[in-house]
């Protein structure tokens, strides 16, 4: 049996958080199994791409990151796995030479290991070389699978069908998995799924896990992926007065009109997503709060995207995703009367864009001049001394530096405010070069 130590693979995520955090999950598996996980930008043996199928704009990225990359590396094997490939696997086959649908994720190593064992049976096929291309696996930011699939069926979601029913992990094995990441040096935790407040293992919910997680040793920041404003009680509130809890709530809206979101059939109304967010705010009084926002969904009425602009400057989000609707085969609002002519979803997009950069930069600016602790991720272009890293309340901030600081914790001022994320002051050795220039 092959170690699969010859092998480079090259993996890529689209979607949500769950969809990052099995890639990591999966770049783990291929470096246990002897393989290489390198950046797409390089040559590799095996490409494989994580799939998104809940817009139509994500079958679309998918396929055209396939056919990309078959233009560069021919003679490399595709992979295609996750949602897309449950849902419309006759779209992929064309462009992939393996297919790996969700309920096969567990077996995705030995799957493609064999597959190159096949093509590569003699040593002419060996393409290692120097680690300095080697990706770290989860070293920094650590995204944690803790419960994956969905009964809710809201009117708009494929999910349910793609994910299927909701499963979550234990605890102990969950919080083996934090360990393990934590050992290898990771920073920041992030706890995901598809739908997390739903998470129950025996008599463990998801404050329970929570204080789990914040009782072991070493753990530095820890941070929640999406949640419903249902799911906010106050035993899960009261755990954020432990500061290593990151600031910030992803509380989906999908909708600022009452009569829209029941006909997408969310489990909550306006007032209760408004009481949610207060309670946020008087327990967590600098917390951010992101959200969704799908707009033309079926019969949705001029009126009705006016009080979703309304209750978006309501609210004052930090940052806001404006997804336009895309009709899912299968879902109830496919076959909704009144589907929204595209050039109308568009237009409408494109002004609930200006509102959420609009916001997005109106809590970017109140948080100017004050010193937050960043955890630095990455420098955006190697060797350019830039480095980009994210507050815990979700502001993304960037720094020159002479020195690397990837997967560092530290205490800087936020001094200015451009397009691409908050420039901010650090060391004096470290800004006198661009001190001019703030």
């Amino acid at each position: 049996m092959s170690n699969g130590n010859r092998y480079r693979i090259a993996i890529h995520s689209f979607g949500c958080k769950l969809n990052q955090a099995e890639q990591q999950e999966t770049a783990a598996a291929f470096e246990a199994r002897g393989c290489m996980v390198v950046d797409a930008r390089f040559d590799a043996d095996a490409y494989l791409v994580n799939t998104c199928t809940v817009t139509a704009e994500a079958d679309r990225k998918a396929r055209q990151w396939l056919r990309g990359v078959r233009r560069r590396h021919p003679c490399s094997l595709m992979v295609a796995s996750g949602c897309a490939v449950e849902r419309a696997p006759e779209q992929l086959e064309p462009l992939a030479d393996l297919l790996i649908g969700n309920r096969q994720k567990n077996e995705v190593v030995d799957l493609v290991v064999s597959k190159l064992d096949a093509r590569h049976s003699h040593a002419s096929g060996i393409r290692l070389r120097s680690t300095s291309d080697a990706l770290p696996v989860g070293r920094t930011r650590s995204l944690i699978r803790v419960q994956q699939g969905c009964a809710s069926h809201c009117a708009f979601c494929v999910v349910p069908f793609v994910r299927g029913e909701e499963l979550s992990l234990p605890v102990d094995g969950i919080l083996s998995a934090i360990q393990e990441r934590i050992g290898m040096g990771c920073k920041e935790i992030v706890l995901t799924g598809t739908k997390i407040g739903a998470y129950r293992d025996g008599e463990t919910t998801l404050p329970g896990l929570v204080e789990k997680v914040l009782s072991l040793p070493g753990l530095l920041r820890l941070r929640l992926s999406s949640l419903q404003p249902q799911e906010l009680s106050d035993d899960l509130l009261s755990l954020w007065s432990d500061r290593r809890l990151c600031r910030h709530f992803h509380l989906s809206l999908q909708s600022g009109s009452e009569t829209v979101l029941r006909r997408m059939g969310r489990l909550y109304s306006l007032s209760g997503y408004l009481q949610a967010v207060k309670r946020i705010r008087w327990m967590i009084p600098e917390a951010a709060i992101t959200t969704d926002v799908i707009v033309g969904f079926p019969s949705e009425s001029d009126e009705e995207f006016r009080s979703t602009i309304q209750f978006i400057e309501k609210v004052v989000f930090a940052r806001i995703h404006v997804f336009p609707y895309s009709r899912r085969p299968g879902t109830r609002a496919a076959e909704m009367p009144g589907q929204v002519p595209s050039p109308i979803v568009r237009q409408r997009a494109a002004i609930l864009e200006g509102v959420a950069a609009n916001s997005r930069h109106a809590y970017a600016r109140s948080w100017l001049g004050r010193r937050v602790n960043v955890l630095w991720e990455e420098e955006t272009v190697p060797g350019s001394g830039i480095f980009a890293g994210t507050t815990d309340n979700y502001l993304r901030t960037m720094c020159y530096s002479s020195i690397p600081l990837q997967n560092t914790l530290e205490t800087v001022a936020l001094a200015r405010l451009e397009s691409q994320g908050v420039w901010v002051r650090r060391g004096v050795e470290d800004t006198g070069r661009r001190e001019a220039e703030f």
